[in-house]
């Protein structure tokens, strides 16, 4: 509980928070307690910040997820569909990246038939 509170500004609140964090380990069951210390230790910094009355970001706001799926963006897999211009040309796309597929035909794609096959437009 010293290493926990050790973060926490010199005086009385150091000693109260070490007191309640002491009362807590005690009413805890002798397996449980090394959990409940470790617990109390790795939200110290979280505690340290909200005694002295700063903000620090959470870990999880600085990561994002990323904005295509793994397979997409390695190129090793997609869910291609018949997708519509707003004008109504048909085109192919991804449904998860939105890639456009090239169809390497002039405009026309000429495809397997997973996608209707020997499609070559209107």
């Amino acid at each position: 509980m010293r290493l926990a509170t050790h973060t926490l500004p010199a005086g009385t609140v150091r000693d109260r928070y070490r007191l309640e964090f002491l009362a807590e380990l005690a009413a805890v069951p002798g397996p449980h307690q090394t959990r409940h210390a470790a617990g109390i230790l790795t939200h110290s910094l979280a505690l340290r910040s909200a005694v002295r009355g700063t903000q620090v970001a959470p870990l999880e706001e600085a990561m994002t997820a990323p904005t295509k799926p793994l397979l997409c963006r390695t190129n090793l897999h997609h869910h291609w569909e018949w997708a519509h211009t707003r004008d109504g040309e048909r085109y192919i796309r991804c449904a998860r990246c939105l890639k456009e597929k090239d169809s390497g035909a002039g405009g026309r794609w000429v495809g397997g038939v997973s996608m209707g096959g020997g499609y070559t437009g209107p």
